[in-house]
C-alpha cells in the first residue's frame, strides 16, 4: 500500500511530472474539473476535489492515491504525457490493478512484476539512474512477497489508516493517575 501508492504513484506524478513542469497548474485545474464529472459507485472510494490545491494532490492518502491510479489516472493524465510517460503510467496502472486483486495467481504476479520492471527501466532510460528510488527497487520484490504471504489485500493497512484518522481526534498525551 505505502510502497505502491504513497511511495511510487505520488513520486511519479509529483516528482517526475509536476515538479519537472510536464504537468502545469492549469493542467491540474483541468484534471480537477474532469475528475468531478466522473461518477463512481459508493464502495469504490473517492478522491478529494483538491487535485489542483497547493503543489497538486495536496494531502492525498494512500487509499486516495490507489483510487486515483486505478480509476482516474489514465483518463485524466493520458493526453498530457509523452509516449514514454504514457508507457510508464500504463505499466504502473496495470501492475497496481493486478497486485490489489483479492485473488491473484502466479501468472498475474509475473505480469505485475514485468510491468513494474518496465516502469523501472523506462524511468532509468528517460530520467537517469539517479531517479530510481528505493520504493521502485522495493516494488520489484512485491510479487515474491505475494507468493510468500498471499495477496497484498490480505495484509495491507488501509483499515489501520482509516482508524488513525478517527483516533487522531482523541487526546493521547494526558497523564492518567491511578
Amino acid at each position: 500500500m505505502h510502497n505502491l501508492f504513497l511511495g511510487i504513484a505520488k513520486w511519479i506524478v509529483k516528482k517526475l511530472w509536476i515538479d519537472s513542469g510536464k504537468i502545469t497548474q492549469s493542467d491540474l485545474e483541468a484534471m480537477e474539473k474532469k475528475a468531478e464529472k466522473i461518477k463512481l459507485p459508493a464502495n469504490m472510494g473517492r478522491i478529494p476535489n483538491k487535485i489542483a490545491t497547493g503543489n497538486g494532490f495536496s494531502g492525498f492518502t494512500a487509499d486516495q492515491w490507489k483510487t486515483f491510479i486505478l480509476i482516474y489516472a489514465i483518463p485524466l493524465l493520458w493526453n498530457l504525457l509523452s509516449k514514454s510517460d504514457q508507457k510508464i503510467l500504463g505499466n504502473f496502472v496495470r501492475a497496481c490493478s493486478l497486485l490489489v486483486s483479492r485473488i491473484i495467481n502466479n501468472d498475474m504476479l509475473n505480469e505485475a512484476h514485468e510491468c513494474l520492471l518496465k516502469v523501472a527501466i523506462l524511468i532509468e532510460k528517460d530520467y537517469g539512474p539517479g531517479m530510481i528510488s528505493p520504493n521502485i527497487h522495493l516494488s520489484l520484490h512485491l510479487a515474491e512477497c505475494c507468493k510468500d504471504y498471499g495477496p497484498l489485500y490480505s495484509f495491507w493497512c488501509y483499515s489501520f489508516e482509516r482508524m488513525n484518522g478517527i483516533l487522531g481526534i482523541f487526546p493521547n498525551n494526558e497523564i492518567i493517575e491511578v
